[in-house]
């Protein structure tokens, strides 16, 4: 559209060339309203992205060519293509000069890809001393080379099309910012809706499900995986618009590697040559996102290639990563709160199970004409594999036993639970050497190969003063006389659940008034103090030396403490259960 002020121009300038003015002259002032006219149409360019397709129009018409290109500059002699006009050719997209320039040249030596592509004379546009764009012009049309005058016209042209080409430059990237602020708006918004789901629910897989379905709608692709790191490597966990079968259900290769060489999420093409690179590419994935926990990789999320093979942007890049931050923290939260329920689950089972376990052992020792009978048992863990018995028989006799089952913690309790249902039904039974042949087989029948148990029972007779005892493999139990040496329990066997058949030798002992006998594990013997002594059996004698008359609860107190004050604020290394017999008249 010609403006009213440029077509008067005209229509005075055709006036002059009707009456035969110098031709000069004429040519002057027809350069002068081109100038004028490029101006105002430029000017009146609303949109910035116009400017140069309507100004390199405008210069080939006045040029009488049919072909060229404009450049806009994207650095210091660094050019990108914008716009080109009946070049049949090939035009690279993007230039570069390796020569400042003057003014109009033909292209050669500085810029050859122009004149491949056919162009005849190019011409920077400068603003100021600022290189913004170089516009490249195909022959003219009539045949006829480009004068000198010509060369100064496009110059002028040039200069005039400085100002509004720079506007242009400043209005398209405006509308980038704005494009790329609308984009950071949609994406925190999306962000935020996102972070209200994913805090609403505990449960890993929908966090999973949630985060792999927000990509795919995010980039509008047709399939996701999310791939677990385990033992064996990337797992396959979720998987959406892939048929059953098509994806692989482990990814090969070190993404541990891969993730410490490409620490974001990275476009599949641009990954390093690798496994892990072919099998993606392979099952038409374009995007991979780490996941990250704790500064370790956790997994993989990987995104198929978009519609048309749209290319990511560095905003899509930040998206993903952000969303792979914020699920993996909500996973992060879910699996604490999983374990936090877990714990609690067990800890409850646990109390539990020693509650059960205390209400085996007795609850206060039985009174025997002319002895005193005390025991303890006091778990390392919240329940523990020691145990301490009093087993009422027949004609007024009673069983004692202590056992240490192999192990700690619930497993070793759950066996000795099982130990003190047997023995309680077997007692009396029968001797009480085969009484443990026969509880032998049980544990053998019933445990795994590693697991036994060390064990001594004794069946005492008060009216004889007499203890029949069997020691299965355990510590020796003391015997203090009031007049005589230490003598020590040996009379047994092996422990019991190693071997199907054992035999056990049977032992006997007579108890005078004052002799004291001491049963214990060995948590007692092997606790250790801070610096990893053990107590010893000689710190033992040493306690039972200390109050030769004290009776059988005191002596147990006294031993108990004695056994604390060593092992100090470090506390215990293993359970600890101790039984005293003392015969007292």
């Amino acid at each position: 559209m010609t403006v009213p002020v440029v077509q008067k121009c005209r229509e005075e300038l055709e006036s002059l060339r009707r009456e035969g003015r110098e031709p000069a002259l004429v040519s002057r002032m027809s350069q002068l309203v081109s100038l004028l006219d490029l101006t105002t149409r430029l000017g009146w360019t609303a949109r910035g992205d116009e400017i140069p397709d309507a100004a390199l129009s405008f210069v080939m018409g006045e040029m009488g060519v049919e072909s060229g290109a404009l450049y806009l500059g994207t650095g210091e002699r660094r050019f990108e293509r914008r716009v080109a006009r009946g070049i049949a050719r090939p035009l690279p997209h993007q230039l570069e000069l390796g020569e400042d320039i003057a003014g109009a040249f033909v292209p050669g030596s500085e810029a050859g890809a122009l004149a491949e592509a056919g162009l005849a004379i190019a011409c920077p546009v400068r603003k100021a001393s600022r290189l913004i764009a170089l516009v490249g012009l195909g022959p003219r049309s009539d045949g006829r080379p480009f004068a000198p005058e010509d060369v100064a016209f496009l110059e002028s042209l040039a200069a005039m099309a400085a100002v509004p080409l720079e506007g242009g430059l400043v209005d398209d990237e405006l509308r980038r910012v704005n494009r790329d602020l609308s984009v950071k708006v949609y994406q925190l918004q999306n962000l935020f809706d996102i972070g209200r789901e994913l805090a609403a629910t505990l449960d890993e897989d929908a966090i999973e499900r949630l985060m792999v379905t927000t990509l795919m709608g995010h980039f509008l692709v047709a399939r996701a995986a999310l791939y677990h790191l385990g033992p064996a490597g990337l797992e396959l966990a979720q998987a959406r618009g892939a048929r059953p079968g098509t994806l692989p259900a482990r990814l090969p290769g070190d993404p541990v590697a891969l993730v410490r060489d490409v620490p974001g999420p990275r476009a599949v093409a641009d990954l390093p040559a690798c496994e892990l690179k072919d099998a993606l590419a392979a099952a038409d994935f374009a995007l991979v996102v780490p996941l990250v926990a704790t500064g370790r990789l956790a997994g993989l999320l990987a995104v198929g290639a978009r519609p048309g093979g749209r290319p990511l942007a560095l905003e899509d890049l930040d998206f993903a990563a952000a969303l792979a931050r914020q699920a993996q923290a909500a996973l992060e939260g879910a699996r604490l709160h999983r374990l936090r329920i877990d714990k609690e689950r067990q800890d409850r089972d646990l109390e539990i199970a020693r509650g059960i376990q205390q209400g085996l052992l007795p609850k206060a020792p039985p009174h025997i004409e002319g002895f005193e009978v005390a025991g303890l048992s006091r778990s390392c863990l919240h329940v523990g594999g020691d145990y301490f018995d009093y087993v009422p028989l027949s004609g007024g006799r009673l069983g004692l036993v202590i056992a240490d089952v192999s192990g700690k913690g619930t497993p070793a309790s759950l066996m000795m639970a099982s130990v003190h249902a047997w023995l309680r039904a077997l007692a009396g039974s029968e001797p009480a050497a085969r009484v443990l042949e026969r509880l032998n087989r049980f544990v053998y029948a019933s445990t795994e190969t590693s697991r036994y148990v060390t064990l001594f029972y004794g069946e005492l007779d008060p009216a004889m003063r007499r203890l029949a005892y069997v020691n299965a493999g355990h510590v020796p139990p003391f015997v203090v006389r009031s007049g005589g040496p230490e003598q020590r329990l040996r009379c047994g066997g092996p422990v019991l659940g190693l071997l199907d058949e054992v035999t056990l030798e049977p032992g006997e002992l007579l108890l005078e008034p004052g002799d004291l006998l001491l049963a214990v594990t060995d948590g007692v013997t092997e606790a250790v103090d801070p610096g990893g002594l053990e107590f010893g059996e000689e710190r033992l004698r040493q306690v039972l030396a200390a109050e030769p008359g004290a009776g059988a609860a005191a002596t147990l107190s006294a031993l108990v403490a004695a056994v604390d004050a060593w092992t100090g604020p470090s506390g215990c290394s293993d359970d600890l259960t101790a039984l005293i017999l003392k015969a007292t008249f």
